[in-house]
């Protein structure tokens, strides 16, 4: 929607080298015969509830337990990165975002699911197919989809109903609702948006309004009339005075009632769940048309680094019964505000009634999901993270700005 090493002396380390193979440095791929290595980028709270639901299948007795290794998100992506080009140390799996695993690929440093999982329950049927997809490259499978972390929008119900009733009838909000109760609001000083994270309130307004993310040639290009007109539409909305202004805190304002609509992402359900003075719901990201539903998402993968050190048959099956184990008990980990990918969570009567279940509940909200998996894409967001609000509030001109965006784009993709 992230280890410390003991002391290892100079005759273990030999002995090691030469009684069992399989025994990498740095917490690598095989320090156990029967463990699975898995690493992760989520820590804190979020963290603990993934390790609750490994230490979950642990205490079921499988052939191969698995020990989650957690670090912070730099840390992770330089480990792995340095492990990965030398086939060293490398971990069985490794829960990588949607949008690296393209960028791992493209590195030659990923192994293909297909042969582990021919024949298995690991298969697009039993999964969110815009989840599934985001894992294929070039007809192979590289990603077994974890959990789905959304930019949704969350909403006061008094508010709505003052300000705009019959807004959510149909679920959906559109900008022009959001303009038309802010325009009613205003004068008592409440306001209808809340941009948080620019870079998701964009790349969803973007792709809503016809924009894609590459040219004909492939080419990463958002240099464009739909990046322009984005920008221009929340530049609107502050102007007028609907949008919360830079440097006051959107969440803050929504918790004390004076915020219509926040668009957030799901990982903030328990920030929502401690609010008890209003009635607040979940739903769909702002929509530029309710006829043509775009819903960004990020999953996170499953992905297997190629290593030299090779894993047993045994312990391949033993990680392809994890993940179809994961399929259906994956209640502890989306209570973060996650969403499971699989779609045997829809028999779980307690997820079904989580806010966050609307994604997946119906075949609207399904179809909906657009996953950002584009390789490049993460320096495009990073720029326009660093620029947006100087376009919004005028001291920076959109086009022109994002003509510089581009080149940035461009040179760092070479």
């Amino acid at each position: 929607m992230k280890f410390s090493k003991a002391a290892i002396v100079v005759g273990a380390t030999l002995l090691c080298g030469i009684v069992l193979s399989a025994c990498g440095s740095g917490g690598g791929n095989s320090s156990k015969s029967s463990e699975i290595l898995l690493w992760s980028s989520t820590t804190g709270p979020d963290g603990e509830k993934i390790k609750k639901t490994i230490d979950e299948y642990n205490a079921t007795d499988p052939d191969f337990k698995v020990k989650l290794v957690s670090m912070q998100g730099d840390t992770f992506t330089s480990k792995l990165t340095t492990a990965g080009k030398s086939g060293k140390g490398v971990p069985d799996l490794a829960l990588v975002a949607s949008e690296a695993l393209p960028t791992y690929k493209n590195q030659e440093m990923l192994d293909s699911w297909d042969d582990m999982i021919k024949g298995t329950e690991l298969d697009r049927s039993n999964y969110v197919e815009a989840a599934w997809d985001t894992g294929t490259l070039e007809d192979s499978q590289y990603g077994i989809p974890a959990t789905m972390g959304s930019w949704v929008m969350y909403y006061n119900k008094d508010l709505v109903d003052k300000y705009i009733p019959g807004a959510l009838d149909d679920g959906i909000v559109t900008y022009e609702e959001i303009n038309q109760a802010g325009e009613k609001a205003k004068a008592d000083g409440v306001y209808s948006f809340g941009y948080t994270w620019g870079m998701q309130n964009y790349s969803n307004l973007y792709q809503q309004m016809g924009g894609q993310w590459q040219d004909q040639d492939g080419k990463i290009n958002i240099d464009n009339e739909y990046s322009y007109n984005t920008v221009q539409e929340f530049k609107n909305l502050y102007d007028a005075g609907y949008m919360v202004p830079d440097g006051e805190d959107a969440n803050k304002l929504f918790a004390n009632q004076q915020l219509i609509f926040l668009p957030e992402g799901t990982w903030m359900l328990s920030n929502m769940e401690e609010i008890s003075d209003f009635e607040w719901g979940e739903t769909f990201t702002p929509q530029w048309d309710a006829e043509n539903i775009v819903q960004g998402s990020g999953v996170d993968q499953f992905a297997m680094f190629k290593t030299k050190e090779e894993r047993s048959d045994e312990k391949k099956e033993g990680m392809v019964d994890f993940l179809t184990w994961l399929q259906a008990n994956q209640l502890e980990w989306v209570k973060s505000g996650a969403n499971p990918t699989s779609l045997a969570m829809l028999d779980n009567e307690e997820y079904v009634k989580m806010p966050q279940s609307f994604l997946l509940k119906t075949e609207k909200g399904q179809a909906a999901i657009s996953v950002n998996a584009v390789d490049g894409l993460s320096y495009i967001f990073d720029e326009y993270d660093n620029r947006s609000w100087d376009m919004i509030t005028g001291k920076a001109d959109i086009k022109d700005t994002f003509g510089e965006i581009q080149k940035v784009v461009e040179e760092k993709m070479k």
